[in-house]
C-alpha cells in the first residue's frame, strides 16, 4: 500500500471512530462568609514575670532548741499562725524570776512610802528636820525607780517567751522548714527557719519599650488622654504558658509605673496587681501580658484561618456576584480571642470571602458556593444572578 493510501485510511478511521470529548470539570466547591463588624480593643503585648507582693524570712529571735513544727510545707497560713516552738522552759523561769523581782520592788515601795509619811508627819510637828525628810523622799523615789526597772524586766521576759513561739508575720504560703526539730537555733545570729510569701494578690512586671512610652505621651499631649481627669488605672491581662494562645484568663489593674526609663534597655518598668485567691499564679513564672490602649469602633473582621500569604503580604479570596474569585490584599490589625483578625485596609465589610476551600480556589476562576442551611445544616448552592451561566454541579452533588 502506498504512503498516501495509508494516510487516507488513517483519516477515515479517525473521522469515523475517534475518541469522545472529555467533560469540563465543575468549579471547586468552597464555603464563604461576610466579614463581621464590631468594636475591637487593641492591645500592647508583653512578656512579664510574676513576683509576690511580700516575701518574709522567718528567723529565730531567741536562742534555744527547736522543739516543734506546726505547719505543713507549701501550705497557706494566716498572719499570726504558729509555725515553730523554741524550748520555752528557760523563758518561763525568767518570767517567774522577773515577777518575783517586781513583787519585791512593790514591797520596797510600800515600805519607803510608809517611812516617808512618818517622817513627813514628824516634820510637820517640828520633830524632824528637812534634811532627814529629804532622805526618805529620795529613798521612796529610788524604790519606785527599782519597781519600774523590775516591771520592764518582766515585760522583756514575757517578750522573749513570746518570741519562743515563732508565728507567721504575714498571710501567705509557707515554704519548708530549713532547720529540723532538735537543732539549736538563735545562737549568735537569728537563724533562718522558713519563708512566707504573700500570694494574693500577686504582682506582674513588664518592661514597656521607649517607643510605646513616646506614643502614650503623644496621645496625652494631643488630648486623647486627659491626665487632669485622673482616670482609673488601666487594666492588664495575663496568661501562663499553659493557657490557650488567645486566652488571657487573669485580669488586674496597673498600680505602678516607674518614673525613669532604663538607659541600658530603653524600657520603662510597669507593674500590675492580679487577684490570685485560688493560688494558680506563682512568683517567678513568666507570663504573656497585654494592656489595652485603643478601641476600634465598627471594625471589619475576617476569620484568621481564611487568610492567605504571598510575597507581597496577606490576602483574602473574595467572590464576586458571578462567583469569580478575586485575590484582595489586606492590611491586618488586632487579633481577637475567637479566631478573627481586624482588617484595617482592603475590605469594607460588604464582601463575600472564602473561608473553606481556599486551596482549591484560584483568582480569576469560578467557584461553586456551598452555604450551610440554617434549618437542617445541609449545604446548598448560593442563588446565581440571571446573567450568570449555571455552574456545573459539584462532584457528588445531585444533578
Amino acid at each position: 500500500m502506498t504512503f498516501w493510501a495509508m494516510a487516507a485510511a488513517a483519516l477515515t478511521v479517525t473521522g469515523c471512530g475517534g475518541p469522545s470529548e472529555q467533560p469540563t470539570p465543575p468549579p471547586p466547591a468552597v464555603e464563604v462568609a461576610t466579614p463581621e463588624r464590631r468594636d475591637v480593643t487593641s492591645y500592647y503585648h508583653y512578656t512579664g514575670n510574676l513576683e509576690s507582693i511580700a516575701s518574709v524570712e522567718v528567723r529565730a529571735r531567741v536562742s534555744g532548741v527547736l522543739e516543734e513544727k506546726h505547719f505543713e510545707v507549701s501550705s497557706p497560713v494566716d498572719q499570726g499562725a504558729k509555725l515553730f516552738t523554741i524550748e520555752t522552759a528557760p523563758y518561763d523561769v525568767a518570767i517567774q524570776a522577773a515577777e518575783a523581782a517586781v513583787q519585791s520592788a512593790e514591797a520596797a515601795v510600800e515600805l519607803a512610802t510608809i517611812e516617808r509619811d512618818q517622817v513627813q508627819e514628824a516634820f510637820d510637828r517640828n520633830a524632824a528636820n528637812e534634811r532627814e525628810l529629804q532622805k526618805y523622799i529620795t529613798a521612796l523615789k529610788t524604790a519606785e525607780a527599782e519597781k519600774l526597772s523590775a516591771e520592764a524586766s518582766l515585760d522583756d521576759a514575757r517578750l522573749q517567751r513570746n518570741y519562743a513561739d515563732v508565728v507567721a508575720p504575714i498571710s501567705g504560703r509557707v515554704s519548708r522548714e530549713l532547720v529540723d526539730v532538735g537543732n539549736l537555733v538563735g545562737m549568735g545570729e537569728p537563724t533562718l527557719l522558713t519563708t512566707v510569701v504573700q500570694m494574693d494578690p500577686i504582682h506582674v512586671y513588664v518592661d514597656v519599650s521607649e517607643r510605646i512610652v513616646q506614643e502614650y505621651l503623644n496621645r496625652e499631649r494631643n488630648g486623647s488622654i486627659n491626665a487632669d481627669d485622673a482616670p482609673p488605672p488601666p487594666p492588664i491581662e495575663i496568661a501562663r504558658s499553659s493557657d490557650d494562645p488567645g486566652s488571657y484568663p487573669f485580669h488586674g489593674m496597673i498600680d505602678y509605673v516607674d518614673n525613669v526609663v532604663d538607659e541600658s534597655t530603653g524600657t520603662l518598668r510597669v507593674r500590675g496587681s492580679i487577684p490570685n485567691a485560688d493560688g494558680r499564679l506563682f512568683p517567678g513564672l513568666f507570663v504573656r501580658a497585654r494592656v489595652p490602649y485603643d478601641t476600634i469602633e465598627n471594625a471589619v473582621l475576617v476569620r484568621e484561618d481564611a487568610l492567605g500569604a504571598s510575597l507581597t503580604g496577606k490576602y483574602v479570596l473574595v467572590v464576586d456576584e458571578k462567583n469569580i474569585v478575586q485575590q484582595r490584599p489586606v492590611t491586618l490589625g488586632e487579633k481577637t480571642d475567637d479566631g478573627y483578625i481586624v482588617v484595617t485596609e482592603g475590605l469594607d465589610g460588604s464582601e463575600t470571602y472564602v473561608t473553606v476551600g481556599i486551596q482549591k480556589a484560584r483568582p480569576g476562576s469560578p467557584v461553586t458556593i456551598r452555604e450551610k442551611s440554617q434549618d437542617d445544616g445541609a449545604p446548598r448552592l448560593r442563588p446565581q444572578s440571571s446573567s450568570e451561566k449555571p455552574a456545573a454541579p459539584a462532584e457528588g452533588e445531585a444533578q
